[in-house]
Formats: structure tokens, sequence, C-alpha cells
């Protein structure tokens, strides 16, 4: 009986004798024994406790401690609970149905690796033209291996040799086919980066890594701003500039905004701004992108209100190179940006700069057209008039990119936040307010001699928080990351209670007392709560930001001045805002027992 039921457990968490004896800390041999039915201990002995420890610290770690559940008869998730329940199944005669399956989550890793790869494959080789009888033929394969590697069954990542030799033949089909600059953009690198390691990276490697990008150039965009709330010109006087009514090129491109924006300044009024084209034109030219950075900050200082409809439908590297180039203006909070909500076509491309009633900039060319592009700079009322309503009618298709909060706006974006339930990640800057004791604050306000509207306003948030933090637990699931302080600094006075940004700046320091006592209250939350998941980060991935995911939406927070919220809404970052939890979780997780230990130790 216990051999068959270790058996049909093994089966139905998808693992196999080295998975659980690396939990145990044994030889695999051991677990052989035992699923066969060679040693058969009494349900007391240490054996066995070993075993169902391993077992556990296995679900936990591959987030199926629910199947386990479900097989003993329990809700409870907590270790205590549930490993006599789980000895109590494997010798007993209870009748159970078999649970829901779930893929671990290290296996899924594996297939979303199939997946993505040939993903990838298909893209080239549709790109290329390059059919699986010709490929087949070039790698000396039969063609039914080259199907399987389009349809995700295989994967050459084990033949070292069909692996390089695959990068190798596609590059020179690009070469041969006139499409390497087609190639480049497919991988997310510039023309010039495009490599044998560049072409493989992209192909083999893991594409939450390569989407967690685009996330990681917000954070860090965010994290990085100076401390100054609204950019500022460094401009003595406005730039020179030619007048034409046709402009061409890139270089004509640069002189048409030049002009564009140099008007702007001195007029002011509003800009309305798309462009679907390959940006270098901006952000190749370092001497330009500095004069267009500081071109629009002078009219952000001039409070022209601009509008822009982004394009996402890019690469990765440009989509980094645009967010690195417009983050430090939003923050203004005079841009409305949108993300386009239409796909864009490769034929063509389109570019409308426009201030109402004033001037324009209009471009509409064949794509890949080099400097034989124009750009026609219009004043005529009518044509104005015209690109007016067009804007407006792609405005219609457009969606919000992101909505900025400054400091005085906390309090909506907090209200905004703890109205969200369902499933969230939060990488936080230290241990959750919300997990305090109510007792500890009201003391650490006291002992701090903070009282008035300061003390009014931390108690709000503190409750705010608490209600949200259990309507998450009740309705959905909520894992925290976050990396613990050093002991010097606590008993230094400069770990701070996570509520800075929310209360605009309150500074409330732990004793080294009181910092044990909240870790104490985040370790009942994790023994207890089986719906909290808390990863320990060795290191803090940023300074001063923390991050929150929510329904249809992202939040990330500034922790010093300017104290200010960002909220995106776009799915392409939002789904690279989930690819970094995942992937920093992914890397530091450990079971709940582990992570239980990991804080008693803090606290010490």
């Amino acid at each position: 009986m216990l051999s068959e039921r270790i058996t049909e457990l093994f089966g139905l968490l998808q693992c196999t004798n080295s998975d659980i004896a690396r939990f145990v800390n044994c030889s695999p041999s051991n677990i052989s024994r035992l699923k066969s039915g060679s040693r058969e201990p009494a349900p007391g002995s240490r054996t066995i406790s070993r075993l169902v420890r391993g077992i556990y610290q296995y679900a936990d770690y591959e987030n199926m401690t629910g199947l386990l559940c479900g097989l003993c008869g329990t809700e409870d998730t907590r270790e205590d609970v549930l490993l006599p329940a789980l000895i109590s199944w494997l010798y007993g005669t209870r009748e159970y149905e078999i649970p829901e399956p779930v893929t671990p989550k290290s296996k899924q890793e594996q297939l979303d690796r199939l997946h993505y790869f040939s993903d990838r494959l298909d893209q080239v080789m549709t790109l290329l033209d390059y059919s699986n009888s010709r490929l087949a033929a070039d790698l000396n394969v039969d063609a039914s291996l080259i199907s399987r590697y389009r349809s995700g069954i295989y994967h050459p990542n084990r033949n070292i040799e069909i692996k390089n030799h695959l990068s190798e033949l596609i590059l020179a089909r690009a070469v041969k086919t006139g499409h390497p600059e087609d190639l480049a953009a497919l991988c997310g690198a510039a023309p010039e980066e495009l490599d044998g390691e560049t072409l493989s990276d992209w192909l083999y490697g893991p594409e939450k890594v390569r989407k967690s990008e685009i996330a990681e150039s917000i954070f860090h965009s965010i994290d990085s701003f100076s401390a100054q709330p609204v950019i500022r010109s460094e401009m003595t006087e406005l730039p020179s500039y030619q007048t034409s009514d046709r402009y061409w090129g890139s270089k004509g491109l640069q002189n048409a905004v030049v002009r564009f924006l140099t008007e702007t300044v001195r007029e002011g009024g509003e800009l309305l701004l798309y462009s679907d084209e390959p940006m270098e034109w901006m952000s190749s030219d370092p001497e330009f992108f500095a004069l267009w950075s500081s071109l629009m900050a002078a009219c952000l200082e001039k409070d022209v209100h601009i509008r822009i409809i982004h394009n996402v439908d890019r690469g990765g590297s440009e989509m980094i190179s645009a967010i690195r180039g417009w983050f430090p203006l939003y923050i203004s909070g005079k841009i409305e940006p949108y993300i386009s909500g239409k796909e864009a076509r490769s034929r063509f491309n389109h570019t409308i700069f426009l201030r109402p009633g004033k001037a324009g900039i209009l471009g509409f060319f064949p794509a890949g057209m080099g400097d034989c592009r124009w750009y026609d700079y219009i004043t005529d009322k009518s044509q104005l008039e015209a690109l007016y309503s067009g804007f407006h009618t792609m405005l219609e298709h457009a969606s919000p990119f992101l909505k900025t909060y400054p400091a005085y706006r906390a309090d909506a974006f907090w209200s905004r936040y703890h109205e969200q339930s369902g499933k969230a990640d939060a990488i936080l800057r230290g241990l959750s307010a919300a997990a305090m004791p109510e007792g500890l604050l009201d003391k650490m306000l006291t002992r701090a001699d903070i009282s008035g509207q300061k003390k009014e306003a931390a108690l709000n948030f503190y409750h705010s928080s608490r209600d949200h933090l259990q309507q998450i637990l009740a309705n959905g699931e909520l894992h925290e990351l976050v990396c613990l302080p050093a002991e010097a600094d606590i008993a230094a006075g400069r770990v701070n209670v996570n509520f800075e940004a929310e209360t605009n700046g309150l500074c409330l320091p732990y004793t080294p007392e009181e910092y044990a006592a909240h870790l104490a209250a985040v370790q009942a939350l994790v023994r207890n709560e089986k719906n909290y998941h808390l990863t320990l980060l060795p290191n803090a991935p940023f300074q001063d930001l923390q991050i929150f995911t929510m329904k249809n939406a992202a939040a990330v927070v500034r922790c010093r001045e300017p104290y200010t919220a960002f909220v995106f809404y776009n799915p392409l970052l939002l789904q690279s805002v989930d690819y970094y939890c995942e992937m920093l979780a992914n890397q530091y997780a450990s079971d709940r027992t582990t992570v239980i230990q990991m804080l008693e130790n803090a606290r010490k």
C-alpha cells in the first residue's frame, strides 16, 4: 500500500526519485527502495518523517501544495498540519478523488522554453522563406526533425553541433536573401550588433528574460531620475534652423523637428505627436538627442501640453530606447501618453507631428527608403485641420500608456491600489507595513513623538493597507519579494517603516526590538496564510523603488523625492513586469519552512 501510494503521489507531482532526494538530502536509491516496496518503515519512523518533509518542500517550491491538500482532505497548507495528514494518507485506505493536474513551475519553464524556441524559429524561417526541406538538407537531418522544432516538440539544446550550425545557416541565409537588417530587428538588435552570438542568445534564450528588459529599463529610468520634479532645459538660447517646405532623410527630419519645437517654445500651444518609423533619426545621434531633449524640456517649461501616441510594435532595443528618451519627461505631468491600438504594418511608415492651427510635419513613405524619404512642413490651415481630425481618429483607437501620481495625489493612487484584489506581486523596499501589529505601530509613533496630521496619515494608510492585505489573502494570492536590511543598519536606526512614499516622507525608524517584532509578525503570516508567499532576496534590485502588479495595470512607486507613483496600462509592458517579478521569484524562491527559518535567523 505504501509503495503504491508513493508511486501514485510521484505521478501526480510529476517528480522523480532524484527530485525528492534533493529535498530529503539523501541518495535517490533510498527513495527508490521506498517507492518499490523493498522497504516499508513504520509511520512514526524518522525515514517517513524525512520523506514527507521532502515531499512537502518539493510541492511548496513547485507551487503544488494545493494538490497535497486535495489528496489529504484539508485546506490548511501549514507544515505542522499537512505533514501528519500526508502520513495518514500514505498509510491509510481513505478513498479520494484525483485532483486537477498541476504543472510544476520548473517543468512549465521547460515547456515555455520549447514554445519560445519553436515560435522564434518559425518567425525566422518565414522571414527568410526557408522551407523545412531546405533547412533539413543544409543541416543534414531529416525534414521531420525541423517540423518537430517548429512545432515545439523538440529543442536542439542537447545537440551543440546542430545548435551552432543552425545559427550559422540562418545568418548566411539572411545575407543571401538580403534580410540581415530584418533579422536584426526580429532579434531586437541593431544591424551592426547582429552576429552568431546575438542570434543564438535570442533564438535559444528564454523569452521571459528578454522581455523583462523592457520592465528593467522602466525601473532604472525611474530609480535614477534626478530629484527635480520637472525636467529642466539647459538651453541658454534657442537654436537656429533651416526653413523649407520639404526636408529629406534623417538629417532633414532632425532639422524639421528643431524648427518645429523651437517655434513651439516661442509661441506655446499644444503638441500632437505620432510616428511608427524606426527611431534611429532621433536616438543614433547623441548630439541631436541632447538637443531634442532640451527643446522638449523647454516646451514643458512653457506649459505646452503634449499628447503622444506611442507605437510599441518595435524590437526590444527600440522599445527600450524610446522609454529612456521619453520617461524623464513624463514626470512633469504635462504629457498625455497613449498606445496605438492598431497593428503597425511593415510596408509603410508614418510620421505626424502637429501643433494645431500653427504647423505640422508629415511623412508617409514605403518602409526602407533610407534618406530618399521626405517630410513636408505644413502651415496651410486646411491641411492642418485635416491632420488634426486624423490624429483624433487615431486617438479613438489608442489606450492610455501611463498615469502619473505626484506626491500631492498619493491618496488617489493608494485608494486605487487598495481596491485591487486577486493575484498580486510586490517588490518591496522593506517589510510590508500591513504585516505589522497595530500596537507595534502605535508604540513606535508614540516613541518618535509623531502626532497630529502625520500620525493620522500613518494610521489611515496602515488601516487601508491592512484591509487590502486581508482582502487579497481571502480572495486571491500575494507574493512579496524583499531584501532584509543589514543588522548594523537596524542597530544604527537607519531602517524605517516602509511607508515613506505613502505618507509623503514620514521617517519612522525601528529599534532592533521593534524590527524583531515586525519580523515575528511576518513569520506568522508565512506560517499561517496559504495564499501569502514571501521571497527573500540577497540584494535589493533597486535602491528606492517599489513595484506592484494589479489587474490590468502595474505600478512603480518612487520612495524618495519627488515621491511619485506611475501606473502602466500597456499589455506588453505589463507582461514584461510580470516576467521580471517571476524571474526574481524563480531565482530566489525557497520553500515555506526555509523562509520561516531565514526570518527566525534574522530576528536573533
